[in-house]
């Protein structure tokens, strides 16, 4: 059983988001949580020492990003995807998607042995080639 709260008409509910990354203080009792919902949306849950007082506070991907450098490095690829290299040329671009195209996307990357973002890329370059003949 989760603990839930509704924020500007929106749930955020700890029993149907999938927890991120927590720390616990073993001698008050207190903790935090990111948790991500259903639909990718991050949110952070603060619990007083008295367990009874729930902080929710919606984050943006950046915040989200942001506190999972800081407390939980190892999980930022996994939620965040590949980061590009000190250096590199590349920028990180954020795309949200329907859930029944991210399905396709993936699967028809997965025929043609690709990775999604490499797929994604070449259906941009693409796509912006015949905007800029056209």
């Amino acid at each position: 059983m989760g603990i839930k709260r509704i924020i500007n008409g929106v749930t955020y509910d700890t029993g149907t988001a999938t927890e991120v990354f927590s720390e616990s203080h073993n001698r008050s009792g207190a903790w935090w949580g990111i948790y991500q919902t259903r639909h990718g949306a991050f949110f952070k849950v603060v619990c007083d020492h008295d367990e009874m007082s729930h902080t929710f506070s919606p984050l943006g991907d950046e915040a989200a990003l942001t506190l999972l450098e800081k407390h939980a490095n190892h999980l930022v690829e996994k939620f965040f995807g590949s980061m590009p290299e000190h250096g590199s040329a590349e920028r990180r671009l954020t795309v949200r998607l329907p859930a029944g195209l991210a399905r396709r996307l993936e699967d028809a990357a997965g025929k043609r042995g690709l990775t999604v973002n490499r797929f994604v890329m070449r259906g941009l370059e693409h796509a912006v080639a015949q905007a800029e003949a056209g």
